[in-house]
Parts: structure tokens; sequence; C-alpha cells
């Protein structure tokens, strides 16, 4: 079974496992259409909710199938967003999200580095990929600054209920192990 770091440090953030009392955080932006428009769940209406989401990361990751991170800024403890990583190998696929008022100020792109850095020196893990919505300029450029490069265009690839509950075109994103 795979095992992650409950802690990755970059130079401005800390990416920690989360707890049930990030749930009030987490609420702040899944309640934020604008934030969540291109995810693959919907907005939140409650912090409810966002404590039933962390209900299941948190046993995803007990289970090894699924690592879910809170992204804090430091020297704060407070969740400004998540970051998590499925690892199947030989692939690890990463998906994230970000409070709005902290995007444009390579957060993310620091936060997806942390992860590709431990995802791409697992074992039998040779390709960490992601995908975004053809629409999604900020993410596709948040994966490209970290290094991942544009594979292709997946048709009809995902659904983003907050969009459509029709499946949307995609841009498939990788680093390969060794490039």
């Amino acid at each position: 079974m795979i095992t992650a770091p409950e802690v990755l440090e970059t130079v401005r953030l800390t990416l920690r496992r989360p707890v049930l009392s990030d749930a009030e955080a987490i609420s702040e932006y899944a309640t934020d259409p604008e934030v969540t428009r291109y995810l693959s769940w919907h907005t939140h209406r409650s912090a409810g909710e966002a404590r039933a989401l962390l209900e299941r990361c948190l046993k995803s990751w007990s289970s090894g199938e699924d690592f879910c991170w809170g992204i804090t800024i430091k020297p704060t403890d407070r969740v400004v967003g998540t970051i998590d990583c499925r690892v199947e190998p030989p692939v690890a696929t990463v998906g994230y999200v970000l409070a709005r008022p902290f995007w444009n100020r390579g957060y993310m792109t620091e936060a997806v580095r942390a992860v590709l850095a431990w995802a791409s020196q697992l074992p039998g893990v040779y390709t960490v990929g992601a995908f975004c919505d053809i629409e999604n300029v900020a993410s596709t450029r948040v994966l490209e600054k970290a290094g991942m490069s544009r594979e292709g265009f997946r048709r009809r690839y995902a659904v983003h209920p907050n969009i459509s509950l029709e499946p949307r075109d995609c841009y498939g994103y990788a680093k390969v192990r060794g490039t």
C-alpha cells in the first residue's frame, strides 16, 4: 500500500493532511460558485457538505487510494484550498481547488510542484497527470508553470456539474518520469 507524508512544505506553503475542524474554512470557498465552477463536485450549500467531503478524504487517505492535503499559507494554519493525488500505478492524478482571494499569487503552482515532486518518486509511478476543462485558462497556466505538458484534447471527458451535467471537453496534462 502507498503511504503519503502528512505534511509537504514549500517556501510559502504547508500542505497538510486535513482534519474535520477544517470544514468551516473549506466551506468558505466550496460555497463560492466561481471557485467551484470547474470542479467535479457541486458547489456546497453548507459547512455540513464540507465536513462530508473531508470525511471521504480522510477515509480515502486511510485506504491509500487518494491523498488530500489542505493548503495553508505560512505561518497560518487556516486551509485556503486543497490538493489531492490519486495513485494508481503507473499513473498518479492531481486535482486542486483554491479560495478566490488567493488566486494569481502562484500558490497553486507551488502546491502542484510539491505534489508532483512527491508523486514522481513513488515506486511504479511513471506519469503524474491532470486534466482541466478547456475553458479553464487559469488551470492550464498552473499546470504548465508547474512543469506539466499538454498531452492532448479529451473529448467529452469529464462532468463539471456546476456548468453542465453533460461531459465536457478537457485538456490532458502530464509530467513523465525522466523528462
